[in-house]
């Protein structure tokens, strides 16, 4: 009953903050943990895992992770999907609201870090939009087999993992300038993920005419 008293707490000073900060709501659906859906425009505080949705009948309604299973809004700035969705981090053992960066042979999820410098700082659907973004963020890699840090992934299972298109990945990194910082991984991940669905596209059969081909920018 505490927790819950929280999160509504949470939920209603979110709601009070944003009419003053008048930040933007994006249409979107969110998904319980009941199973019941939800539509309406939708407004995420990512550093107090709260998602606020204001129906269309005007009705506002605010959950946190415990009751939310995943949802979803169309960035007006961004010009896409995102997608969020309750997760068990492996560093902080429990469930926390994490957004989708990407899916595939690798799945990249991030939240937000509870850091001194983001303390006091408003994350109302924030999305990096500058290298130094990527700071504000935790990242996680699920390998097809477990869920690990991006650290973590990175010094134990990146090589065995990607074994298999070590000269294409060295040669993208190359041609793009890739260093070492997130942002890099995060476009190196996106081609590894690129190049192992056209290897499994291309082991299944294909009705006449029909082929795919991985374009090395």
């Amino acid at each position: 009953m505490k927790k819950f008293l929280l999160s509504l707490g949470l939920g209603w000073m979110v709601l009070s903050t944003h009419a003053q900060l008048k930040e933007p709501w994006y249409k979107g659906q969110v998904v319980l943990a009941t199973g019941e859906h939800l539509e309406g425009e939708i407004i995420f505080a990512a550093d107090v895992e709260v998602v606020s949705l204001k129906m269309p009948n005007g009705t506002l309604k605010a959950f946190n992770a415990s009751q939310v299973e995943s949802f979803v809004f169309w960035d007006n700035r961004q010009n896409f999907n995102r997608r969020f969705k309750t997760s068990v981090l492996p560093d902080s053992k429990r469930e926390e609201i994490v957004e989708v960066v990407f899916d595939g042979p690798l799945e990249v999820l991030r939240s937000i870090k509870y850091s001194k410098n983001n303390r006091g700082r408003q994350f109302y659907n924030f999305f990096p939009e500058e290298r130094v973004d990527h700071n504000a963020f935790r990242y996680y890699v699920h390998n097809g087999l477990y869920q690990s840090t991006m650290e973590e992934f990175l010094r134990k299972s990146f090589h065995q993992k990607t074994i298999l298109w070590r000269n294409q990945l060295e040669v993208f990194r190359a041609r793009n300038g890739l260093d070492n910082s997130t942002e890099s991984w995060l476009r190196l991940f996106e081609f590894f993920n690129a190049l192992e669905e056209e290897r499994i596209m291309r082991q299944l059969p294909f009705e006449k005419g029909q082929q795919t081909e991985v374009v090395m920018l």
